[in-house]
């Protein structure tokens, strides 16, 4: 669904986006990221964004040649950063627009990773019960505990009941959209089962039972990982500044030099929480989801 903004760069672009060079690329990425917008819509909106960034970079230039001189004294210097400015905006916000999709894309794709496992599970406790596959997708579509994964079984659900779609098309079409490699998988290997006879129920147990050991192996593996990490943090972040604490005041104590205090500021005002900041940055980028 377009908003009021968007309409208005699809009204204004929209022709000509629908024969860019990007329409295949942005078209992939914006299934991936599950957004709901025609991709000439999504380019006409990234042209737009990357000509409102060249006029800020016009603006830029007006006030820095003719408003900002009447009141405070310029360096001439600053002119090779703020004349190419329209062009670097403009192709900033271009870009930045463009790579969103592949980024909501790679969030789906963790979070399925994250939950798939889970997911399984109830895909083979629902198999074992003797449900049948499409039944077993929609009921997967209602639990939104699952995150990602329920959302790509509501797509699924929807292409059999609404569209009308064989189950084997179906999940087909979703392996094909799916960010995720591991549900990709998944999806080929009941695509086979189904198309070759075999025993649908058996697969879905042998997945699950496949998924959950290698979650637990990731698991295993993100806690050693987390070991070092407390290991390495105990080191750069509390001995050393500590070390570093004791030495500059000793050195203050027999008349350092005056820049010793600035250190000081800047290793407890500055460095201690950038590297606080990093740690915790790293920790949670490395954290599995559960």
């Amino acid at each position: 669904m377009l908003t009021k903004y968007q309409s208005l760069c699809y009204k204004i672009f929209g022709k000509k986006a629908a024969k860019s060079t990007q329409i295949e690329y942005i078209k992939r990425a914006i299934e991936k990221a599950f957004m709901e917008v025609r991709p000439e819509a999504y380019i006409a909106f990234a042209w737009m964004n990357g000509i409102l960034g060249a006029i800020a970079g016009i603006v830029l230039i007006i006030l820095y040649l003719f408003v900002l001189p009447s009141f405070v004294s310029l360096p001439l210097k600053l002119l090779a950063i703020i004349i190419p400015s329209p062009i670097l905006f403009g192709a900033l916000a271009y870009f930045i627009t463009m790579m969103i999709p592949e980024s909501r894309a790679n969030r789906r794709k963790k979070d399925i990773d994250t939950k798939l496992p889970y997911a399984l599970n109830f895909i083979a406790a629902m198999s074992t019960a003797g449900i049948t596959p499409a039944e077993i997708f929609k009921n997967l579509a209602e639990q939104p505990v699952y995150g990602e994964v329920h959302k790509e079984a509501a797509w699924i659900y929807r292409d059999i009941a609404i569209f009308n779609i064989d189950i084997i098309t179906a999940l087909r079409n979703a392996a094909y959209r799916t960010p995720s490699v591991k549900f990709q998988e998944f999806l080929q290997g009941a695509i086979t089962t189904i198309t070759s006879g075999g025993d649908l129920k058996k697969y879905f147990l042998a997945k699950a039972e496949e998924y959950m050991r290698e979650n637990r192996r990731q698991q295993k593996e993100f806690l050693e990982t987390l070991g070092v990490l407390a290991e390495s943090y105990v080191t750069v972040v509390v001995a050393a500044p500590l070390f570093l604490i004791i030495m500059f005041s000793v050195m203050s104590l027999f008349g350092g030099s005056k820049s010793t205090g600035l250190i000081m500021y800047l290793l407890a005002f500055v460095m201690l929480p950038l590297a606080n900041l990093g740690f915790a940055i790293v920790i949670q980028s490395m954290s599995p989801e559960v």
